[in-house]
């Protein structure tokens, strides 16, 4: 049985070759673009492939359509390996999802994004009692899955139960809300607190969690922490927070050798500490799909025990890999090439955060 499972938000990426600024783009003008690519799309085609790209078998659950945009979304999963599509949920009702990303060269991206299918996925899609042996179960984007989001994150914390009960760690990742959508105006503080008491690791971005814990102010130490004390105080063991071309910061709250934690990491390495990881020097073609593919290295190196320094740089150095490529996930190498590179001094990156 695979040792991570990667559940949640399933998608295609449509991506033009571009190499204008968003501020080209003008009413009533027409744009000549380059050749459209197909990528994997949302966290379960991300950071699962990019778990099968490092070296792991990762087991894929996610939600399509049964559409045309759906038959491409599984090829483009298959082309990583034909296993991954085996616990892809067919729909026969509702459209599969698919975004279509702006990425131009050395800026951030954004997305038009069409949820699809997975508003409609829970817990029920999920077949936990044939994935008995697995050691990790990571969930991705709730603020695109609509029944996951509702009702302060009733069926998140039902499927994290069911995880546990089967023996599994849970982990967490979150994606931007549209602040014009339903999901932009749920309460998401009550979101985390009611389900990151079920929540073992905790992996949003800097500008997520600061939309949904409602804070402000620039990167410092002062705000990690405040942000962490927050987010551990409602109950999750280890907080990673992504902070792209800063890196990666990390705390957690003491683990004891009782927890269940505890069969997977040395929970003396591991409890109550704090850490950073600065970025890892590197050319950017694209930033699409760095942070799936970042928690890809995390979790590939936290489920097999690692100390909490090694698995923080090489998520960050997976994160690196991942931007050398305009798509999502084929800059991400086999882990050993990355650790060697990681071997021979990678340069990193001045980062605004000290501590």
């Amino acid at each position: 049985m695979s040792k991570i499972i990667v559940a949640g938000h399933t998608c295609v990426d449509l991506i033009p070759d571009w190499n204008g600024k968003f501020e080209d783009i003008i009413p009533g003008h027409l744009i000549v673009t380059g050749r459209m690519r197909f990528s994997t799309g949302g966290a379960v085609p991300n950071t699962g492939v990019d778990l099968k790209r490092l070296g792991l078998d990762p087991i894929l659950i996610g939600k399509i359509g049964d559409d045309l945009i759906g038959k491409i979304t599984l090829e483009v999963i298959r082309a990583n390996g034909d296993d991954l599509t085996d616990h892809i949920v067919i729909d026969h009702e509702a459209g599969s999802s698919y975004t279509l990303v702006l990425s131009p060269p050395e800026s951030d991206r954004a997305f038009l994004h069409y949820p699809g299918v997975n508003d409609t996925f829970c817990a029920d899609d999920i077949p936990f009692d044939d994935l008995a042996g697995s050691k990790l179960f990571h969930f991705g984007y709730p603020p695109v899955m609509k029944r996951i989001y509702q009702k302060g994150g009733d069926e998140l914390i039902r499927i994290f139960k069911n995880a546990h009960d089967h023996g599994m760690i849970t982990s967490l990742d979150m994606t931007m809300p549209d602040p014009n959508s339903e999901s932009g105006k749920i309460d998401w503080k009550r979101f985390l607190s009611n389900v990151l008491p079920y929540t073992d690791i905790f992996l949003p971005s800097l500008d997520e969690i600061l939309y949904m814990t409602k804070r402000q102010g620039n990167l410092s130490h002062e705000l990690v922490e405040k942000l962490t004390d927050e987010l551990l105080g409602y109950g999750v063991k280890i907080v990673v927070i992504k902070l792209g071309k800063d890196g990666a910061y990390l705390r957690s709250k003491r683990i004891s050798s009782d927890d269940p934690i505890s069969q997977i990491i040395d929970p003396r390495a591991w409890s109550e500490i704090e850490l950073f990881s600065p970025a890892f020097k590197t050319t950017v073609a694209g930033t699409t799909g760095s942070g799936d593919a970042s928690i890809a290295g995390f979790l590939a190196k936290f489920v097999d025990g690692i100390n909490p320094k090694d698995t923080l740089d090489f998520m960050c150095a997976v994160g690196a890999f991942c931007v050398e490529a305009v798509d999502s996930t084929s800059g991400v190498k086999h882990m050993k090439i990355i650790e060697e590179r990681i071997k021979r001094g990678w340069e990193r990156l001045p980062s605004d955060l000290k501590i």
